[in-house]
């Protein structure tokens, strides 16, 4: 395989795979091979002196299978495959959803706002948090259905029935039995054979459970995305629309043409216990409705478009756990907004939403900051700094910083137009007295790691501090605690 990072062609078994990349493969070989991943076979084209082809790693990590054919040689390599530190895992996305939405509930509770949104159990109705793997997990979904409709599941099914006698290619003992039955006889044999003989076909059907249940899914599916479409929110009505075309066509595949969608109750049989294709097709769907604590409806959005931007709203909600934990919060209903009987857990660009606290401090998000702006000003661009905590007349600047995984310096660097840049509005006095970046990942350049250190923090009011989903930010709640109390 080849390695970007040493330009050279490395062996299958001493490769460094990281998940949800994309990796140039070779092999020289005049005689035909067959390269399977996890059982499945790799596309390959066939070049002057052997193979080639591209190997697509999946956006998970752990032990990962390859199986190489050539003739009647048949070799298996294991492989790991590691996630990707330069941002976060599926596991930790979907985490990030979770734990903005249950402090958004522990807020909307303490806020006293006397409406009950709250709802558990297994969630088939519209949400948010549906709608988002929906949309992070719809091209998953299209790659494992290409697999299934290239090698679906079949059998041979055997099916009786009555054909003239010169159509028969296989006499079976049924075949016999209709002729000694039905033939005119003389002296206790058959002497003429009838015209119609009793005959056992063999043919092969798709119409077995496993694709049942498929056909069942995709139509569940397609119901539940026409269900989107209808959503006010244009983005999310414009891409229900797309992936709901999508689903249209793959019911009309081929091998799906025979089959009869099956009802009621879905088991796990062994197929989709072990088969490595059907068994992430039912497990795709499986985790399509397993959010137990969803709070919020498909009207109650998050307005995210990006994995960044969640990470915003997770930073300054884990934010808000810290000064909550602290027994800080005052007044947290600014970051709800009311509409069509529901509340909506209103953080988006440019709305400056604040949550006040009790020794008078401010936590803001997305706070804007321009030339015409009390009591804080900029003389030079508009500014929105992400995350801002303002505590007697000074400011305290929080950057998130999801996809910077090196040169920190230079990220940091841009910091400066904040500190320099905002001032008061009646003395011109510098406003903001810490900038700090929030990155999922620590630094790996010698350089950079001392960003975290609370040394140099003290030392020249900025740095760095780690915010990784299912983390500590111990360090971050020092900070904290050190600034109020």
């Amino acid at each position: 395989m080849w390695d970007q990072a040493i330009q050279s062609w490395v062996p299958l078994e001493e490769m460094f795979l990281e998940e949800a990349k994309s990796y140039r493969w070779y092999c020289k070989s005049d005689e035909p091979i067959q390269l399977t991943m996890q059982s499945v076979p790799l596309s390959m084209t066939k070049i002057p002196d052997g193979w080639e082809g591209v190997i697509e790693i999946p956006f998970q990590s752990g032990i990962i299978q390859f199986e190489i054919c050539k003739g009647e040689q048949h070799s298996k390599v294991e492989c790991y495959v590691y996630p990707d530190g330069r941002k976060v895992t599926l596991q930790q996305y979907e985490r990030l959803l979770q734990e903005v939405i249950e402090e958004a509930m522990i807020c909307f509770q303490q806020g006293g706002l006397e409406v009950d949104v709250s709802a558990t159990g297994f969630a088939r109705n519209c949400s948010l948090l549906q709608w988002n793997y929906i949309e992070n997990n719809i091209t998953q979904l299209r790659s494992i259905f290409r697999k299934v409709e290239s090698h679906p599941l079949r059998v041979l099914q055997r099916k009786e029935e009555i054909v003239r006698r010169e159509r028969i290619k296989l006499i079976t003992p049924s075949t016999l039995s209709w002729m000694e039955r039905y033939g005119e006889s003389y002296g206790g044999s058959p002497s003429r054979l009838p015209s119609h003989l009793k005959s056992t076909r063999v043919e092969e059907t798709f119409n077995v459970y496993e694709n049942q249940v498929v056909l069942a899914q995709l139509n569940e599916l397609h119901k539940l995305l026409q269900d989107y479409s209808k959503s006010n929110h244009s983005v999310i009505k414009q891409k229900a629309i797309q992936y709901s075309n999508w689903v249209s066509r793959w019911k009309k595949s081929d091998f799906l043409n025979k089959v009869k969608p099956h009802f009621g109750s879905i088991k796990t049989t062994q197929v989709f216990r072990k088969h490595p294709v059907y068994r992430l097709w039912f497990q795709w769907f499986q985790d399509l409705y397993n959010f137990k604590d969803i709070i919020f409806d498909i009207k109650d959005r998050l307005p995210l478009k990006d994995t960044y931007e969640l990470y915003e709203i997770w930073c300054y909600m884990q934010i808000v756990k810290s000064l909550r934990e602290l027994d800080l919060l005052q007044d947290t209903a600014e970051i709800f907004t009311y509409q069509d009987d529901h509340y909506l857990l209103s953080l988006s660009e440019n709305k400056q939403s604040v949550i006040h606290l009790i020794n008078g401090a401010t936590l803001t998000y997305q706070k804007i900051i321009q030339n015409n702006t009390k009591p804080y000003y900029s003389y030079t661009q508009r500014m929105i700094p992400d995350i801002v905590i303002e505590y007697r007349e000074s400011l305290y600047v929080l950057d998130p910083k999801y996809r910077v995984s090196t040169n920190l310096s230079t990220a940091l660097g841009e910091m400066h137009k904040y500190r320099d840049g905002i001032l008061h509005r009646e003395s011109d006095q510098k406003a903001v007295k810490e900038v700090y970046i929030l990155t999922p990942q620590r630094a790996i350049m010698p350089e950079e790691k001392d960003y975290y250190n609370r040394e140099f923090q003290q030392k020249y009011k900025m740095g760095t501090f780690c915010f990784t989903p299912g983390g500590d930010i111990g360090e971050f709640n020092r900070w904290v605690e050190g600034l109020f109390i």
